[in-house]
């Protein structure tokens, strides 16, 4: 029952959680994350993403069709990087594997028996064919008490979790990191297009870093465990995939950035170490001279003071 949504996305109606929202006593030996108000955030978004796709308009009615009949979503997440910085922990590490494990496991099996609940009260899926749809490897990997509601009561939805390219939203909730992403550097510059057409950079600053140095009344500095994307083995990067890969039914955005001068071998040999994790897919980005890049660090790295610091205030 498990398919690519990467050809597909315009069947999802997406959504993603911001974990950093969930972090208490941040930058503490006492920073902990909030699973129950993790797990109250998943029930109200499944009910609001299952109502966005009854408030959508489709172009053409194929689109409406499948829409209506499988009631497709992918809840998913932004700024796991910037989570495990608060929390204390470096990307990449044995705990931090852990703990991504245990949030998207979280969501992946509340989001589901939320779909049961609302499957008793509006009814499943028009697509949901029962002993099918038991038999998907996916739903088949998921809890007894899951599968057994399921097949009581039907589910509304006939996927629930994606991880979605989150770049856009993730500026809107302060520059958080993106998705499942590592943090891509401690201040970049960002291009986007003006109202004229024009490309036009600004200079950001990574949400838990800033956050870090307001607390701190600093400029400089960087709080244990940051880490940023340039720092990190690919194998890392695929490593925080796999962690999340078994409770994600649609599909994974993840993009590594590789230098201009990867050797071919190296290329490679990403997308089989992909393959042998099991993983459905991942981006590589390459900058070169016709595409440029989007993103491009800022000098000074993890030193460069935050941009509204008064210091920087004529620039």
């Amino acid at each position: 029952m498990r398919r690519d949504s990467a050809t597909a996305l315009w069947r999802l109606r997406l959504g993603s959680i911001n974990l950093t929202r969930f972090v208490r006593a941040a930058f503490t030996p006492e920073a902990r994350f909030d699973t129950n108000a993790l797990a109250e955030t998943t029930n109200l978004a499944v009910r609001l993403l299952d109502n966005v796709i009854d408030a959508s308009r489709f172009p053409l009615p194929q689109q409406a069709a499948n829409a209506y009949g499988s009631r497709r979503i992918g809840l998913g997440i932004t700024g796991l990087a910037d989570t495990f910085v608060m929390l204390g922990l470096a990307y990449g590490s044995d705990r931090s594997l852990v703990v991504a494990a245990e949030i998207m496991s979280l969501i992946c099996h509340t989001a589901y028996r939320a779909s049961i609940e609302l499957a008793e009260e509006k009814g499943s899926f028009p697509f949901f064919e029962r002993d099918k749809y038991l038999q998907g490897a996916f739903v088949r990997s998921l809890p007894d008490d899951i599968q057994t509601g399921i097949a009581s009561h039907g589910l509304r939805n006939s996927h629930l979790t994606a991880i979605a390219p989150t770049g856009t939203i993730s500026l809107l909730a302060g520059n958080v990191s993106s998705g499942l992403e590592p943090i891509f550097a401690a201040s970049y510059r960002r291009k986007v297009l003006s109202e004229d057409g024009t490309p036009e950079e600004f200079t950001l600053t990574d949400y838990a870093l800033a956050l870090w140095r307001r607390a701190n009344g600093t400029a400089t500095g960087a709080p244990t465990g940051f880490v940023t994307a340039s720092e990190l083995p690919v194998r890392v990067h695929l490593d925080m995939q796999a962690a999340l890969q078994p409770f994600v039914d649609n599909s994974i955005s993840k993009t590594i950035n590789v230098l201009q001068d990867c050797q071919l071998s190296e290329f490679r040999g990403i997308y089989e170490l992909a393959y042998d994790k099991g993983l459905k897919g991942c981006t590589t980005f390459r900058p070169n001279p016709v595409t440029g890049t989007v993103l491009s660090e800022e000098a000074g790295g993890a030193e460069a003071p935050h941009c509204c610091v008064l210091e920087r205030e004529p620039d």
